[in-house]
């Protein structure tokens, strides 16, 4: 297992963008009403954001940052890192990051890139970028982490198991370094069970996602909770001393199925399933922005694990006393 350590390197701030459309899973006309309501109960989703089809994914990470990086006073030319988590790009040339940087005004000196990954890609980019800033010798380096997809893009309106889970979303993390270099502010733990890659796919004969759902649960349930007991362990903490933990939103079996087997008390677990649905990378930033608050501060530490296509999972502990922590605000047409 790859278990690392990141010093000096903090969150400041996280904002969420979602499109104006909301879908109600009892009014799709693909379920009776009875079919609804056992969604609804088995997965916690009952809303979900809909993306209209001249929508741009960078679109929504451009008005997430901007608005991120207005309310911190971070001026476009102190931004060294701008990197973007998503796997439903705009285009195929050049990558969301490139385009969002010339779009944005930042500095010819940013480093932009791209990383394709899905549902464990917030905590897989947070530990990227911490990692990217800590080797920058620039006192103050700063971040911006563009986390989300458009999911509804790869869903075909008629598959019953996969249109009731997948919502669209993003967020922008701004990420910098910390004034004192050698505390100790997350601890990670990244895996990857490739194996697994057929449960969620997209087929080369079409684009939309295929997912076994047996098999996500029976990947989640071998491998996530042994996955954060060993990051637990190599920080020699317990779920006991946790502010928050924060879970990718899969289905609401899942996560309590997760939880209960790492022993967390649920009064400590966010959920955002049945507002948002499950929005692939954001949906961990965007349950933070939706739950955080700073009097919840007593540890100063959070839990974040995410997990699914890939099959991928990745878990961190981190510290975290944002600026600006915020739900979720609808794109601006």
């Amino acid at each position: 297992m790859a278990l690392a350590v990141i010093k000096g390197i903090r969150i400041s701030g996280i904002v969420s963008v979602v499109p104006p459309e909301l879908e109600d899973n009892l009014n799709l006309d693909l379920l009776t009403a009875q079919e609804a309501e056992a969604i609804i109960q088995h997965t916690g989703i009952r809303y979900r954001y809909i993306a209209s089809a001249e929508m741009r994914v960078g679109s929504l990470f451009r008005q997430a940052a901007g608005d991120l990086m207005n309310r911190l006073n971070w001026d476009k030319d102190s931004v060294d890192v701008l990197v973007c988590v998503t796997q439903s790009p705009d285009q195929k040339l050049p990558s969301v990051s490139c385009r969002l940087h010339g779009e944005m005004g930042l500095p010819t000196s940013t480093l932009a890139f791209d990383i394709n990954s899905g549902c464990s890609g917030f905590v897989y980019g947070l530990y990227t970028v911490s990692a990217l800033l800590s080797g920058i010798l620039k006192p103050g380096a700063r971040a911006i982490l563009c986390c989300g997809d458009l999911s509804s893009r790869y869903t075909e309106p008629e598959d019953r198991s996969v249109r009731p889970v997948f919502s669209d979303a993003v967020s922008a993390i701004a990420i910098e370094k910390s004034t004192d270099a050698e505390e100790i502010t997350g601890y990670f733990n990244l895996q990857t069970e490739g194996l697994g890659w057929e449960a969620i796919r997209t087929d080369e004969s079409d684009r939309y996602m295929r997912m076994n759902g047996i098999d996500v649960f029976n990947y989640s349930m071998r491998f996530v909770p042994q996955n954060v007991k060993a990051l637990f362990d190599f920080a020699q903490m317990n779920p006991d001393g946790l502010d928050m933990a924060v879970f990718h939103q899969a289905n609401r079996l899942i996560n309590e199925s997760i939880r209960k087997k790492i022993g967390i008390e649920p009064e400590k677990v966010a959920y955002t399933l049945y507002e948002y649905g499950n929005t692939g990378s954001a949906t961990i930033p965007l349950s933070l922005g939706c739950a955080w608050k700073p009097e919840m501060e007593k540890s100063g530490w959070v839990l974040v694990s995410g997990f699914g296509v890939g099959f991928s999972m990745a878990s961190g502990l981190i510290r975290f006393s944002p600026q600006v922590c915020l739900p979720p605000q609808k794109l601006l047409l």
